[in-house]
């Protein structure tokens, strides 16, 4: 409650730190809330605000890790997004999702995940303030997230990751960390350019266009006005353009058969087997192939199959247009306007892999439109049908090509306006702001979806022909083919006041403070296809989210020198949401100056995650996939593709966090930084869903439904508070810099991060087990590392980046394959400045054209390899200028 906020903040036992800036960067920081341009660099050291506090110090090394990509690590690198660049980052261990994994509802989308925790645990803050989240939540419905995709590239000047939980400074959802953009500011003059690319495998062509004008100094002309525009756009990468997948065929690697093939494009199923649905002269329907079942569901018998690999997508299409504003005015020597807009339209196309047309088979369900529930669709062939020889009702699977291919396309508008003043007074400076922020998105479908009602009608009067599609009546074809839209929306609206300054002097210096209030509106609205309410649609995807929550929040924080070499942080949040109670998180540190060369560091912290919109509200997923299931009939312990029903819980309590940090800092030359730190999180009353796999190895009836053979249908499954979750891990920073006379500066970095543990149940209720290095649910590496070398003379400059991902263990062994092999990725850069004025670069990604390494437990449609991780664009080439003026 706001009245226990009050006295919370008296006994603060938090605060978050200052940043210690890695690799090779010149880039300011911001000095009083705003961001030195490199145009604008100050002659002396100036007290700065960094992600996760908001009190100016001078200190170059903080209370928390904090690693700082620049504006030139930016422009260097082999990475054409900020999604991209970041997901790159050793933090960054798993359960962010990828852009490639185009088969849920945030298809096009990208988010990140630090920590290896979900990517609804780490906050994302455009300038220190929040953005709407991805209409469409990832990870079922669970992860609701910022899409980094609709975040500006061009206008950027630094990235800044805080690599530890800021609860206490800015809420709930940065327990495991905190990633910052921080836009150009007080820039004058134009910068242009433009850049092509292609895969050396061929496809994926890209094009990006910028350009970036500033006007005005704020220091003479007391205002200044930066506009970026910017362009990307991205062909789509099918699975059959590439070596590995086209054929669909996986046999030759351990526990893999024909995966990327569907044996349910022409068939009946008589006593379990597998009876291919043939014309009089023997033939399948066209398309599709004549060959046995076993190879790709294990079914006695032949079939007429389906090679989905030209109707699979690996890599979605993309196009992006982007724009962002920002002005600042001095309306006195005291006192600042500032505001900023940003605007952003995303579409992605993909072929929706594992239903790329719409298929009849068992286990189809669809809404009743009186009742709301599921129910199922009959897949039997009326005894009636001229098609069916067997004079009784017979269960048939048959692929509909004449429907069209489920091509989705995702729309995404995003904006945030913000206005603010910000001042200066004697003995304290303060900001204030509001905002709005929002997410719009529309996932249109163009084929593969029936009309239950008039596709069983036709089915009954034999209108559809079912040995020769293209012979049937458009008009019945016009009748069953359905296209949807479905919508979402996301908002935030939200106020904040802080002050910061110093409050008394000890004998070891001043008591730095800084506090203020905050309020949020946050709402997200997910609707479904009217096809699906109306109960016409067959095999239904269901994401249907409507909640709302406000949030009231007062923080603190207090830089208490304790002796001359040993400073005191500590902070505290107090956050009361309208939809399930208050809280009050608190955090402190450590830093402790041994020695001029080094510096130790500690902080501790507590504090909790609010249940996502989507997991408290009355949410409903339906949604499809795969899962082993030991008990099929006809082949057990085979991958099969039910109907997955996932929903919310309104009962829900926050998950309860824990934060340990202790680190060193050692800073043997003024140009080498080397740091080490260890990190732990524990999380109580873990929110989730049960375990897929452990549900169907259960084999409850209540949660599993099989038809009358005992054939896998359906899975129910619903969000809960589990028990808990702890994973510690180890940071290693180190950066040098040095110079010649004749040989030029040369620079070098490496971030490399080591997971410990990640200890988490595997069931509701169930033992505690180790994630770190396995694939047990999400993969999660050991080690994850990027290393920089950097070299510059006269007008050229280059730089290598290594990419490296451990490998890690397999679960469950599969045909043989106890783990997965490590991956390693070279980027490389060369630039050439032509003139003063001019630059032309050229950029390679993945120099040794590295293959994803195989996972048997990944046999699905799409590809070998864990596609959360890896994609399979191969070497890939870009060349693109710049000028400015």
């Amino acid at each position: 409650m706001i009245r226990t906020t009050s006295a919370a903040l008296a006994i603060l036992v938090s605060a978050s730190a200052p940043t210690l800036v890695f690799a090779a960067s010149d880039t300011p920081a911001p000095v009083n809330g705003a961001v030195i341009d490199d145009q604008q660099q100050p002659t002396s050291v100036a007290d700065v605000v960094v992600t996760g506090s908001n009190i100016r110090s001078a200190n170059t090394e903080g209370f928390n890790p904090v690693q700082t990509i620049s504006r030139e690590e930016i422009r260097t690198s082999g990475k054409s997004t900020t999604s991209d660049l970041l997901r790159s980052i050793s933090a960054n261990t798993g359960n962010g999702s990828n852009e490639t994994q185009n088969s849920g509802w945030s298809s096009g989308a990208a988010g990140i995940g630090l920590r290896g925790l979900s990517q609804k645990n780490t906050l994302v803050l455009l300038n220190g303030r929040r953005v709407a989240n991805y209409g469409f939540p990832g990870g079922g419905l669970s992860d609701t997230f910022v899409n980094l995709n609709a975040l500006p590239m061009v206008a950027v000047q630094r990235l800044e990751v805080l690599k530890d939980g800021a609860s206490a400074v800015y809420g709930s959802d940065a327990v495991a960390g905190v990633t910052n953009i921080i836009t150009r500011q007080n820039f004058q003059g134009l910068e242009f350019g433009a850049s092509y690319g292609v895969a050396d495998q061929g496809g994926l062509e890209t094009t990006t266009a910028k350009l970036v004008g500033g006007y005005g100094n704020l220091d003479d002309d007391g205002f200044n006005i930066l506009v970026s525009l910017e362009a990307y756009t991205r062909e789509r990468l099918d699975q059959d353009e590439r070596d590995l997948t086209k054929s669909g065929i996986y046999s030759d690697l351990p526990g893999g058969r024909w995966n990327g093939w569907s044996a349910k494009g022409a068939r009946f199923l008589v006593n379990g087997q597998s009876v291919p649905f043939l014309n009089a002269a023997g033939q399948c329907p066209e398309g599709m192939v004549l060959t046995a079942s076993a190879p790709i569901d294990g079914l006695q018998g032949n079939t007429c199959a389906i090679n989905l690999a030209p109707h699979t997508t690996l890599i979605p299409s993309t196009d992006r247009y982007q724009a962002y504003g920002h002005v600042t005015a001095r309306l006195t020597p005291q006192v600042e306007a500032f505001g900023e807009v940003l605007y952003s339209y995303v579409e992605g196309a993909s072929l929706f892999g594992s239903s790329p047309f719409f298929t009849l088979e068992g286990g189809r369900f669809a809404l009743n439109a009186q009742t709301g529930l599921a129910e199922p669709v009959s897949n039997l062939l009326p005894a009636n049908n001229p098609y069916n020889p067997y004079g009784v009702a017979t269960p048939i699977e048959y692929t509909f090509f004449d429907l069209g291919r489920t091509l989705k396309t995702n729309e995404s508008e995003s904006y945030r306006a913000l206005v603010g003043l910000r001042g200066s007074h004697e003995k304290f400076d303060w900001e204030a702001a509001i905002y709005a922020s929002g997410s719009t998105e529309r996932e249109k479908v163009s084929g593969g979806f029936a009309n239950r009602w008039t596709l069983a009608q036709a089915l009954a009067d034999g209108s559809l022909n079912l040995h020769n599609p293209g012979a049937t009546p458009q008009a019945v074809l016009d009748g069953i083919r359905l296209s949807t839209v479905r919508p979402a929306e996301s908002r935030l609206y939200g106020a904040d006041f802080k002050i910061t300054g110093e409050l008394f002097t000890l004998p070891a210096g001043p008591v730095g403070y800084a506090a203020g209030i905050e309020y949020r509106n946050e709402s997200l609205v997910s609707r479904n296809p009217w096809q699906i309410d109306a109960g016409l649609q067959v095999r239904p995807a269901i994401a249907a989210v409507d909640g709302e929550r406000d949030v009231f929040a007062a923080f603190a924080e207090f830089n208490i020198p304790v002796l001359s070499n040993l400073e005191l942080q500590i902070a505290g949040r107090a956050d009361e949401y309208s939809d399930f109670g208050s809280a009050f998180s608190p955090k402190a540190g450590l830093r402790w100056k041994l020695h001029e060369k080094l510096a130790v560091r500690a902080s501790a912290s507590r504090g909790f995650r609010a249940p996502s919109l989507s997991e408290n509200s009355a949410s409903t997923m339906i949604s499809y996939g795969s899962v082993i299931d030991p008990y099929d009939p006809d082949l057990p312990n085979s991958r099969q593709s039910p109907t997955f029903f996932t929903v919310g819980n309104t009962d829900l309590q926050p998950e309860e966090t824990k934060s340990l940090n202790f680190g060193a800092v050692f800073t043997p030359t003024r140009s080498t930084v080397i740091s080490v730190d260890w990190y732990q999180i524990k999380l109580d009353n873990l929110i989730g869903t049960n375990n897929i796999t452990t549900v169907v190895q259960a084999n409850n009836p209540a949660d599993v439904i099989r038809d009358s053979r005992g054939k896998l249908q359906a899975v129910y499954n619903r969000y809960q508070n589990l028990t808990s979750l702890e994973t510690s891990g180890i940071d290693v920073d180190i950066s040098h810099r040095w110079s010649t006379d004749n040989w030029g500066d040369f620079s070098a970095s490496s971030a490399y991060t080591h997971v410990l543990e990640y200890k988490r149940p595997n069931t509701v209720g169930g033992p505690i087990l180790d994630y770190a290095g396995t694939n047990r649910g999400a993969t999660l590496p050991a080690d994850k590392a990027t290393t920089r070398l950097g070299w510059s003379r006269n007008a050229f400059n280059t730089n290598l980046t290594w990419y490296y991902t451990s490998g890690y263990d397999q679960a469950t062994v599969i045909a043989g394959q106890t783990s997965v092999d490590a991956y390693n990725q070279f980027d490389a850069y060369l630039g050439w400045a032509v003139t003063d004025k001019i630059s032309l670069y050229a950029k390679i990604e993945n120099l040794f054209d590295e293959a994803p390494p195989h996972d048997a437990s990944f046999p699905g449609v799409r590809a070998p390899y864990d596609f959360g991780q890896y994609d399979l664009r191969g070497r890939y080439f870009r060349i693109g200028f710049d000028a400015s003026f």
